[in-house]
């Protein structure tokens, strides 16, 4: 909810959180999002699958995580950003801005 309320806060519109592979999926069939923040280990799972979806439609990919290493994000998602956990929220906003800040401000998801 921390998330949430951060990224709410910089002016983007959030669509989520979502705790599951399979709940993001179902959300993301709705509307897909500019950028995703992703934590690598979900409640179902790995979140590869469903970055590797967003990645392809085109969505910006934010990656948290305590479980992987910055270069096996990068050689999996070119122009994804890594965050080690623990992230601090500067962190998270930096990478965000970075991605959408020359976009209108409407849609980012954790």
């Amino acid at each position: 909810m921390d998330l949430e309320m951060m990224v709410g806060d910089m002016g983007y519109r959030v669509i989520g959180p979502c705790a599951s592979r399979s709940e993001a999926r179902l959300m993301i069939i709705k509307e897909r999002p500019d950028a995703a923040i992703l934590d690598v280990q979900l409640r179902d799972g790995e979140v590869f699958p469903l970055a590797k979806r967003l990645h392809e439609c085109g969505t910006r990919l934010v990656f948290q995580s305590g479980h992987s290493r910055a270069e096996e994000i990068e050689d999996r998602f070119p122009g994804a950003i890594f965050c080690e956990k623990p992230v601090w929220g500067h962190q998270l906003e930096e990478a965000l801005r970075q991605f959408l800040d020359s976009e209108p401000k409407n849609d980012a998801t954790n």
